[in-house]
């Protein structure tokens, strides 16, 4: 183990992020710059993702919803399949409008053009949950984090008032 993995609890975790737009990819790249400790790894069609997915296990999903050859929805159901990636946390980044995450299978959305600074703080919560208050959400496989909750983010289906945690 490096001395680094000790501070960094999530280092060396695999992103992958479905992207066919250059500027986007790049952006997310430059995001990434300010968390050295993760890998962003980018596919640009959902053909590729799905090759990528038979090779390693991410520990997050971003995903667009219009790509070249799928909708980002549909992707998702074909690598949940995948041995592992069930219970994957993904995150719809789109122009969508409207689209929100309750009634899908991704755990929120990062609408574009992307606030940095909550992107970071979201990837962080998600990566490491349990530096930052996370909780057990009844309502599905995945975490909540309770700093979400309180802040009023959708990340869950449920209200905070109806929220118990189990442990």
């Amino acid at each position: 183990m490096k001395t680094q993995d000790i501070d960094q609890p999530h280092a060396d975790k695999l992103v992958l992020y479905v992207e066919d737009e250059p500027v986007n990819a790049l952006l997310m790249r430059l995001l990434f710059e300010h968390r050295p400790q993760l890998r962003l790894e980018v596919a640009t069609s959902g053909q590729q993702a799905l090759a990528l997915a038979k090779q390693e296990r991410p520990a997050l999903l971003l995903l667009d919803l219009r790509l070249p050859d799928c909708f980002g929805t549909e992707l998702l159901t074909l690598l949940r399949r995948e041995p592992g990636w069930q219970d994957l946390p993904a995150v719809a980044v789109t122009t969508e409008p409207g689209f929100e995450a309750a009634g899908s299978d991704f755990l929120e959305v990062w609408p574009k053009p992307m606030n940095l600074q909550r992107a970071l703080t979201r990837l962080d919560a998600l990566l490491d949950p349990r530096s930052h208050g996370a909780v057990t959400c009844p309502c599905q496989p995945r975490r909540c984090h309770a700093t979400a909750l309180v802040a009023g983010d959708s990340t869950c289906r449920i209200r905070l008032d109806e929220f118990r945690d189990p442990g």
